[in-house]
C-alpha cells in the first residue's frame, strides 16, 4: 500500500504530502546515537531501508531531530521532539 494518491503531469516528478501525525518508532541505540529501523503509521508497519539525512533543529525553543528515511518506494520525514520525546510523521515524498 502506498500512502500517496496524486495525479501528476509529465512536468511534475513528485511532491511532498504534508501529514503531521503522531507515529510509533522502533530502533536501536549504538555508539551513543539512536537509529530508527521501523515506524507504525495508521496501523501499518514501515521498515526503514535507508536513512538519507539526520538534522537537528530548534523550532522556537523546542529541540527537534529530523530523519529523512526510505521505506518501500517512498521518502518519509520523521520528527523526534526532543523536549517531550514524541515522534511524528511530517511529510511523505511521492512520485
Amino acid at each position: 500500500m502506498t500512502p500517496c494518491i496524486f495525479a501528476f503531469s509529465s512536468h511534475n516528478r513528485g511532491m511532498y504530502q504534508t501529514i503531521g501525525e503522531t507515529i510509533k518508532v522502533a530502533g536501536v541505540f549504538g555508539s551513543a546515537k539512536f537509529t530508527p529501523k521501523k515506524f507504525e503509521w495508521r496501523t501499518q508497519i514501515y521498515q526503514i531501508s535507508q536513512i538519507t539525512l539526520v538534522n537537528d533543529v530548534k523550532d522556537g525553543g523546542i529541540k527537534k531531530r529530523w530523519y529523512s528515511v526510505m521505506a518501500g518506494a517512498n521518502l518519509y520525514r520523521l520528527c523526534f521532539n526532543r523536549d517531550n520525546e514524541s515522534w511524528s510523521l511530517e511529510e511523505v515524498w511521492c512520485e
